[in-house]
């Protein structure tokens, strides 16, 4: 679910920037798209620290997508400016979810494993 979350506020943060670039919506609601989205990366890395998971390749990507967004929001609202800086941001979105993809078999190891049944009854 948290996965299915995190996923979620990335095509948020996408639409909304689609949205700015059509001057429909505000740099302040794309904001709070990328806010969501911090709040679900959180849950997920804790999540994975919890459970020994090192996620210490994925902590650039938040600070990183940041910065291209505040670069993008910089700029005048248009579909030009839209397809400057989305591929970068697709990147880094797209470096995120190989990230969390390649943690998938410890997660599931280390879910199913004894302990994880034993403190789930």
């Amino acid at each position: 679910m948290a996965v299915h979350n995190l996923i979620l506020s990335m095509k948020g943060i996408q639409e909304s920037l689609r949205l700015w670039s059509l001057s429909q919506a505000t740099p302040e609601q794309v904001s709070d798209c990328y806010m969501q989205f911090g709040v679900e990366f959180n849950v997920i890395v804790r999540a994975f620290d919890g459970y020994g998971i090192g996620t210490g390749d994925l902590h650039p990507i938040p600070a990183s997508l940041r910065a291209a967004l505040e670069n993008l929001l910089g700029e005048d609202p248009s579909p030009g400016a839209l397809a400057m800086y989305m591929p970068e941001i697709r990147g880094l979105l797209c470096e995120l979810l190989q990230g969390l993809k390649a943690k998938q078999a410890a997660w599931k190891a280390a879910t199913s494993g004894p302990l994880s049944a034993v403190s789930r009854e």
